[in-house]
């Protein structure tokens, strides 16, 4: 369930806005009030169809089959934004709210550039008792343990991307260090053939692919649940510092129907996986494992961070992580340089906002 978010440079950060701002010139920055019931129109980033929402957009989801939009006030328009014009898509103004921003992708636009703040956590965290993607190995091959990738290569479509950072941090923390080991590109489509082939010895396989390979026999060393060996927040909804200055009030509305859903998620979690069926937006072929470990139907091991807080100590875990991968340099920012509790209803009175 984890998203292939990619590395950026700061070149490429540039040069992509100014394409998107020409591209979307004419919807970008403008809020509209809608036709139905006097509703504020916002634009909330939807991931391309053939990702789904497993990758954190749960929330987005219960908040409108809720009402909680509606009741502050928002038409939730749900957009459709390619990948590789996701971020520079909020930069340009083309939307408004850019959910599924893992903290560790943010951190790195932060640093090349991207004046925005992470307003609420949206995003279903990581926790060692639900499944995750990873990586994966030959179920009957030598390789049973971290150490035994030492000289090994790992193939991956996105060599760049924060799915590599996350098996890297925990190789290092089994003695496996980031030299150890090869990163070798493979299509996504082809990660079992080369597997199988020895072309690597391992595969970072994204969800249902690494279902796919272990209801086959292959081995799954290591899931990014278990990241932090612990619950983390691990991202949410990020909104340009321009439009947070210009439309306070909209933001407000926003995280408050995700904090509500965050609420209504964690206490019903059973029924977010029903709501993501009868929407069609969960594939039946790969529940539970897209969300339970060992074919387990109990949902209620999913959490949401409480009320959609972004949590200080989270961000410092994921701050650290970037900066063992050398993705931003060491000492130069602090957790609460990403984020921002202000708009949160909640933010006063819960110890989880520290």
């Amino acid at each position: 369930m984890s998203l292939p978010l990619p590395r950026v440079s700061r070149r490429e950060f540039a040069r992509a806005a100014a394409v998107v701002g020409l591209t979307f010139a004419t919807s970008a920055s403008s809020v509209t009030p809608s036709a139905a019931e006097g509703l504020k129109t916002v634009k909330i980033f939807y991931p391309p169809l053939n990702f789904g929402w497993t990758a954190g957009y749960e929330l987005i989801e219960v908040a409108k089959a809720q009402g909680y939009f509606k009741r502050y006030g928002l038409d939730a328009e749900l957009d459709v934004v390619p990948w590789d014009q996701y971020t520079v898509a909020l930069d340009s103004g083309a939307l408004d709210f850019a959910p599924f921003a893992d903290y560790a992708y943010f951190i790195n636009a932060f640093d090349k550039g991207l004046k925005a703040k992470e307003v609420v956590s949206s995003t279903l965290p990581f926790n060692p008792d639900t499944a995750g993607d990873g990586l994966v190995v030959k179920g009957d091959g030598p390789i049973k343990k971290p150490e035994d990738l030492k000289g090994k290569k790992i193939g991956t479509q996105w060599p760049s991307f924060s799915g590599v950072w996350f098996a890297l941090d925990w190789l290092s923390k089994h003695g496996v260090k980031k030299d150890d080991v090869s990163i070798v590109p493979v299509p996504q489509a082809q990660l079992q053939q080369v597997l199988d082939q020895g072309g690597v010895d391992a595969v970072i396989a994204y969800a249902p692919i690494n279902i796919d390979l272990v209801r086959k026999g292959y081995r799954q060393l290591f899931s990014v649940a278990d990241v932090a060996g612990r619950f983390v927040t691990r991202g949410g909804t990020m909104v340009s510092d321009k439009f947070i200055a210009e439309h306070p009030d909209l933001v407000r509305a926003y995280v408050s129907a995700i904090s509500d859903a965050a609420d209504w998620a964690n206490a019903h979690p059973a029924e977010v996986i029903q709501l993501g069926l009868d929407k069609g937006r969960l594939d039946p072929q790969y529940l539970p494992e897209l969300y339970t470990k060992n074919g387990s139907k109990d949902y209620s091991v999913l959490r949401w961070a409480p009320h959609g807080l972004n949590n200080e100590q989270d961000l410092a875990f994921w701050l650290h992580l970037v900066e063992h991968a050398g993705i931003v340099p060491a000492g130069k920012y602090k957790p609460t340089d990403f984020y921002t509790n202000e708009f949160n209803p909640h933010a006063k009175d819960s110890a989880s906002a520290k």
